[in-house]
């Protein structure tokens, strides 16, 4: 069944992410200055469509986490919609709701695509075995997330990585408590804040 998917569900989100002085307007005639230190780290905004997009948490040159959108549609002109099997809703103007976090997070695992490699973008987490299986519930206030993957010995990177892109993926403003559980039986709780 075709479905016509709105975009005016873009979400706003500002994402605090310290890093040095990156030449953000190279090439625009806008000469490069010196770091100033002045407070925390910097922040920024990020536009982008929660239906069709999701954001994923890399590792900067710097040791840094730095968001990445990927999008999950093809682009512009493959189409006016997209077909769903299975769907039974005829109701073209209901859109289908924020990418699942399940989607998001073996995405994450599947690690930086080719041009997040060019900007020097990594990742601290092993790659997701084919056929991975990720569960996420929700109660209380807290989003508990069962991963494919054993969680002792990953850095502290590796858990805010996985930490901050499944609260983006939860709330436009990240801003809920993530339950990870491992294959091994470890767990950790914390906010992409922390």
């Amino acid at each position: 069944m075709r479905r016509a998917r709105t975009r005016g569900r873009a979400a706003a989100v500002v994402v605090a992410v310290a890093f040095a002085a990156v030449p953000l307007f190279a090439g625009c005639g806008i000469q490069e200055t010196d770091v100033i230190e002045a407070g925390g780290p910097a922040s920024f905004q990020a536009f982008f469509d929660r239906d069709y997009e999701m954001l994923l948490f890399f590792r900067s040159p710097d040791g840094q986490l730095t968001p990445v959108i990927r999008s999950t549609e093809p682009p512009a002109g493959f189409g006016d919609g997209y077909s769903e099997s299975g769907s039974g809703d005829q109701n073209s103007d209901d859109p289908a709701g924020p990418v699942p976090t399940e989607k998001v997070v073996l995405a994450l695992l599947g690690g930086p695509q080719q041009k997040d490699r060019a900007a020097g973008l990594t990742t601290a987490l092993p790659t997701a075995r084919p056929g991975a299986a990720v569960k996420v519930e929700r109660a209380s206030g807290k989003v508990t997330t069962r991963l494919p993957l054993a969680l002792e010995g990953l850095s502290s990177t590796a858990l805010r990585q996985l930490t901050c892109t499944i609260a983006y993926s939860q709330e436009a403003d990240g801003q809920v408590v993530v339950h990870l559980m491992g294959q091994d039986g470890a767990s950790r709780s914390g906010t992409c804040g922390q």
